[in-house]
């Protein structure tokens, strides 16, 4: 029998699962020069597609354009890395153009199990309410993922 057939499979048995970055956890990690993707990965089991939403994408434009020299720096920062990871961006939902409200809109309506990564306490306990899986850094180094049920 190929072994390596086994052995080389990306999915090995894991479920499929979708994580979308809100714009406070790319700038936060970033400001701890932290790898988000690596860290996800790590806390995460099994095959994930990190996912942005075009809203995060605007939102980070205009925080680049308009806000405090320090946070348009790292809003800079954000579109640069994202830019070089090349994630996928995904349009929002007609509706809410409320961006934690598309975050849970998109979450709830994908077939893709789908997790939402933020640092926003009032989003962490919404996503809590709904049964949507969070992941949240923790103060120095790693991340915490809650409800996933992979």
């Amino acid at each position: 029998m190929e072994t390596n057939r086994v052995r080389d499979n990306p999915l090995s048995g894991r479920p499929y699962s979708q994580i979308l970055l809100d714009s406070n956890f790319i700038i936060a990690l970033l400001r701890k020069h932290r790898d988000l993707e690596d860290e996800i990965k790590a806390e995460v089991r099994g095959k994930i597609a990190i996912v942005v939403l075009d809203l995060v994408i605007w939102e980070l434009e205009r925080l680049a354009r308009t806000t405090t020299s320090a946070t348009a720096t790292w809003a800079k920062a954000s579109l640069a890395f994202l830019s070089k990871r090349n994630y996928a961006i995904a349009e929002h939902k007609p509706g809410p153009s409320d961006i934690d409200a598309s975050l849970i809109a998109f979450a709830l309506t994908e077939k893709i199990p789908t997790a939402i990564a933020t640092i926003d306490r009032e989003l962490k306990s919404a996503l809590d309410s709904l049964g949507i899986p969070s992941i949240l850094p923790r103060t120095s180094h790693g991340l915490v993922a809650e409800g996933f049920h992979l």
